[in-house]
């Protein structure tokens, strides 16, 4: 999985949200925020956060989960997650 792009990340995490939410996919963007914008609760984004664990193969401790405010900040969060572990 480390050797994906970022845009190849991005995609994948805006698949998952969509997925979890039942949001389409074209609503989200970057800037999305999880719970002003989408109405996330704690329940949802926990979903979220096992899925992207599942996908990537990491782990996003109840702290760091706590700071993913954006879908952007998700994607850099795995993206440096990733690297790390190479």
């Amino acid at each position: 999985m480390s050797n994906l792009s970022r845009d190849q990340i991005y995609d994948d995490v805006i698949r998952t949200i969509a997925e979890v939410t039942e949001y389409d996919p074209a609503e989200l963007n970057g800037q999305t925020e999880l719970i002003a914008d989408l109405g996330l609760d704690s329940l949802m984004i926990f979903e979220i956060v096992i899925e992207l664990e599942e996908k990537f193969d990491l782990r996003i401790s109840d702290e760091e989960a706590d700071q993913i405010k954006t879908i952007d900040q998700a994607v850099d969060f795995v993206v440096r997650e990733l690297a790390v572990g190479k």
